[in-house]
């Protein structure tokens, strides 16, 4: 999964294409091993019944004394011929009737005196070069093909080899013999008897597999050929693709406000056109965001020099009760604008990406809460260490114990980690707010209530730093009562 998250999506569906490829080439190798061996198995069945036939023919023309000595002379190393009565059937031996019948009618329309065929097959393991063989150990290699030796006969026409009357265990047939270097060898028998004499015509035949060479030089090389077709194209796509590595960096950095600088437009049109599109929404983002930025800095700061000398004329008006309520607005507006203040600097992506510990950074919120005199504690922590800007991190967790506080009486503060994301909560205990409004209190100026004091940009300002920092922020109602304040950051930030 690792492997795979590193590469993009063009490589993997080339990757894909060429493992189609390669099993496609595969495939097609195993059919054309088993075409071929199914064509040379048939054409050693023809062959093996048509000199079956013409020594029959050969051994009749010859006088009844000559005809044992004559058949010991056409045997070789993978063929046995005896004439006179058969070898009795071995435990392993099958025998083939259709084929022995359609053999006899063939026989019988070739003129041939014949009156029973017997046709069977046993399997027999590798068998070692026969008595009386000397070996040249130099071996003969080719691509993909096992080694060797040349075998040089001395034969004996006497000795009858093992493999013709020897009934070895042999395992079952199965796929692999196809590309096994010592495939198992098969004991092909066919027996004519003589319909005037009653003499048998026994021909043994050892056979085996064609060489494997060929298929295993089809594979290897269509493998090799493969992936080195595999190199150049990853090699070609890793080109192409690097000035959409760069976009995508380049997308992040202003998706988490951090100075961005404009792309070198290279690559194909349509990949330089995409580009400029990028540059062109760089500029115009970057200048939008720190033009709402100024606008509420000078904003704050305008209205500053007008309300502190209102509050100076405070003093001269009277009577009190009249005084203290000018005071009151004055506060809430001197609340408003030094929200408006904090929500800027929120905006403004204040400090650099630091490591810190979520947990250490919550409790010094928690022991400012409780020095205030609120009820606040924190409980099942554990450290947890992200990448973040520490200052807009802690006054967005000091927003949200605050919020728990004011309006739920108390804040019950856990953090924790989950898979790739450090989660914090934040309980309290108030009556919670509507399912319909949770979405809602993160839009600056909304509040749920006037009863309580504030300038309801506190959740705003949360939720503008946890999307900079490539988290995310939600109101839950709890089962058990309360409101939960579920903030998830990334761990690890990327570059």
């Amino acid at each position: 999964m690792k492997f795979s998250a590193r590469l993009t999506l063009g490589q993997q569906l080339i990757l894909l294409v060429i493992g189609l490829v390669l099993a496609v080439q595969i495939v097609n190798v195993i059919v054309a091993r088993v075409a071929d061996v199914q064509l040379v198995t048939a054409a050693q069945k023809s062959l093996h019944l048509t000199l079956a036939g013409r020594s029959f023919r050969g051994v009749l023309a010859l006088p009844a004394n000559q005809r044992v000595r004559y058949v010991q002379t056409l045997s070789n190393l993978a063929i046995h011929i005896e004439w006179g009565a058969p070898r009795a059937l071995l435990h392993s031996d099958k025998r083939h009737p259709d084929i022995e019948a359609e053999a006899l009618s063939w026989y019988s329309r070739a003129g041939l005196p014949v009156s029973e065929v017997l046709v069977t097959e046993r399997g027999f393991p590798p068998p070692p070069p026969p008595d009386g063989m000397a070996a040249d150990e130099v071996p003969i290699l080719g691509l993909g093909e096992p080694p060797r030796t040349l075998l040089i006969p001395d034969l004996d026409w006497i000795t009858v080899p093992n493999w013709v009357h020897e009934d070895l265990p042999t395992p079952p047939a199965s796929l692999l013999d196809l590309f096994r270097a010592q495939p198992r060898a098969e004991v092909y028998r066919i027996a004519l008897r003589h319909d005037a004499t009653g003499d048998w015509l026994t021909v043994y035949q050892l056979r085996r597999f064609p060489p494997v060479n060929v298929a295993y030089t089809k594979l290897i090389t269509s493998s090799l050929v493969s992936l080195f077709i595999a190199a150049i194209v990853l090699l070609i796509s890793r080109r192409v693709m690097r000035p959409f590595w760069h976009l995508s960096r380049e997308a992040e950095r202003l998706g988490r406000g951090e100075s961005t600088s404009s792309l070198a437009v290279e690559g194909p049109r349509d990949t330089r056109e995409i580009i400029k599109s990028f540059n062109r929404m760089n500029e115009r983002v970057t200048q939008a965001v720190e033009y709402q930025i100024g606008l509420l800095r000078s904003l704050a700061h305008d209205l500053k020099g007008p309300l502190a000398g209102i509050k100076q004329l405070v003093d001269a008006i009277g009577p009190d009760t009249t005084r203290h309520q000018i005071e009151a607005r004055l506060n809430r507006v001197q609340s408003i604008i030094d929200s408006i203040m904090a929500f800027s600097r929120a905006v403004l992506r204040d400090g650099d990406f630091q490591r810190v510990d979520l947990a250490l950074l919550l409790d010094v919120v928690i022991e400012e809460r409780r020095e205030l005199g609120d009820v606040a504690e924190m409980t099942d922590t554990e450290p947890v260490i992200v990448s973040c800007r520490v200052n807009a991190i802690q006054r967005c967790l000091s927003n949200l114990v605050e919020n728990a506080c004011k309006y739920g009486g108390e804040a019950h503060a856990t953090v924790f980690r989950e898979g790739d994301e450090a989660v914090i909560n934040i309980d309290d205990n108030g009556p919670g707010i509507p399912e319909e409004e949770l979405e809602r209190m993160f839009q600056p100026f909304e509040r749920l209530t006037e009863e309580v004091s504030g300038s309801g940009l506190g959740l705003a300002i949360v939720k503008t730093i946890v999307v900079d920092q490539g988290g995310s922020i939600r109101l839950i109602n709890r089962s058990k009562g309360g409101l939960r304040a579920q903030l998830r950051l990334p761990l690890h930030r990327e570059n």
